[in-house]
């Protein structure tokens, strides 16, 4: 009578389900692996490499859109004004220090403790 293994049938089985699940996942695990300097598991050979899409001429990608707004919204603030900043969960009263306007960054002063932080321009409320 043929001896029949349970563990490595269930093994088996479970492992061939993972691997199914993740076959839509493989080309994201692999760029994944390559930007932590990991070699990328190997394709299956019916998977063709990916080719990059050539590039588009004529149209350029506007850029800096968040730096803009920053600036903008640190050019309203002023000097020795009160205001409340957001930082993680909690928001706090504080005292403008400086502005750089070109970097939309706002030195503060907490008035509870006096501690200085630098915000970005868009969590600060006047």
């Amino acid at each position: 009578m043929p001896t029949f293994d349970l563990d490595s049938s269930i093994r088996s089985l479970v492992a061939d389900a993972v691997k199914a699940s993740l076959d839509p996942y493989r080309d994201i695990l692999d760029r994944m692996a390559a930007l932590l300097g990991e070699a990328p598991a190997r394709r299956a050979p019916e998977r063709a490499a990916a080719v990059p899409a050539p590039a588009v001429r004529g149209r350029r990608r506007r850029r800096g859109g968040r730096a803009r707004k920053a600036a903008r919204l640190a050019q309203q603030l002023s000097e020795g004004q009160s205001v409340r900043y957001k930082q993680g969960r909690g928001t706090f009263d504080a005292r403008v220090l400086s502005i750089d306007s070109a970097k939309g960054a706002v030195t503060l002063e907490r008035i509870s403790d006096g501690k200085k932080v630098v915000r970005p321009a868009s969590k600060v409320l006047a």
